[in-house]
Order: structure tokens, then C-alpha cells, then sequence
């Protein structure tokens, strides 16, 4: 698949993924799947958005530490040094964990999309199998 068909290919994608109901597909959809009807089963969030999700994740768990180190070391801060020091430990640990969490995400993301491929070959490969047993009139 060339980058023009990709970029299409996740357009398309994302358009259905924002769509609130199945009734909703236009005409250029019901193209796009006239000419790659193996796709009609991958139709699901494309990765983009979720490696969006991801960064945007990432980048707030890394402000958030960030933010809990600049608290830490300005001397314009008025807390009291205990309440500031819990302040600090909530920042910080929030920021841990989303980087945290974009991070499974992602190596759990990467096994999805594995297991989804391997499983559109194995249906594809289902309904070669299928169409040859039909076509040569034995069931």
C-alpha cells in the first residue's frame, strides 16, 4: 500500500471512527470499500488515533513531572513545606503513571495489531479455502 492509499485508508477510517451511528456511512465510504472490500473487516480505530492518544498521554505524564520539579526548586511557591511536599509526590506520580500507562499501551498496541493481521490472513486464507471447495463443487 502506497503513502496516497494509506492516507486515504486512515482518513476514511478515522471519519467512520467519529461516526455516532453504523447509518451514517456516505457514498465515499461505500467507494472506498467497493475497491478494498479486505478491509471492511479491519474497520476499528485507526492506529494514528491511538498513537495520538498516546503522545498526548505521554507529553502530559512529562509536563506533569516537569511541573512537579519546577514546584520543587521555585522559591515562589507559598506552601507550607508539608503540604508542598504532598503537592509534589501527586504531580509527579500522576506524570509517572501516564507515561507509564502510554507505554503499555504501546507495547500492548503493538501486540494487537499483530494478532489483528495474523488473523485477517487467517480469514482471508478461511474464505480462499471456502471459495476453492465451492468452485470446484465439493462442500
Amino acid at each position: 500500500m502506497n503513502t496516497n492509499e494509506s492516507k486515504q485508508r486512515d482518513r476514511i477510517f478515522l471519519k467512520l471512527f467519529l461516526k455516532s451511528a453504523p447509518s451514517d456511512v456516505t457514498d465515499e465510504e461505500l467507494a472506498y470499500f467497493r475497491e478494498h472490500p479486505d478491509q471492511i473487516d479491519e474497520v476499528t480505530a485507526p492506529v494514528n488515533v491511538h498513537k495520538l492518544f498516546l503522545w498526548v498521554g505521554t507529553l502530559l505524564g512529562v509536563a506533569c513531572v516537569a511541573l512537579s520539579k519546577v514546584i520543587k526548586f521555585c522559591e515562589w511557591v507559598t506552601l507550607s513545606e508539608g503540604y508542598r511536599e504532598f503537592v509534589i509526590d501527586i504531580v509527579f506520580q500522576v506524570g509517572g503513571a501516564l507515561i507509564g500507562a502510554a507505554v503499555t499501551a504501546y507495547i500492548l498496541g503493538i501486540l494487537l495489531e499483530q494478532q489483528q493481521e495474523n488473523a485477517a490472513k487467517w480469514r482471508a486464507e478461511i474464505r480462499r479455502r471456502l471459495a476453492e471447495r465451492q468452485a470446484s463443487g465439493s462442500g
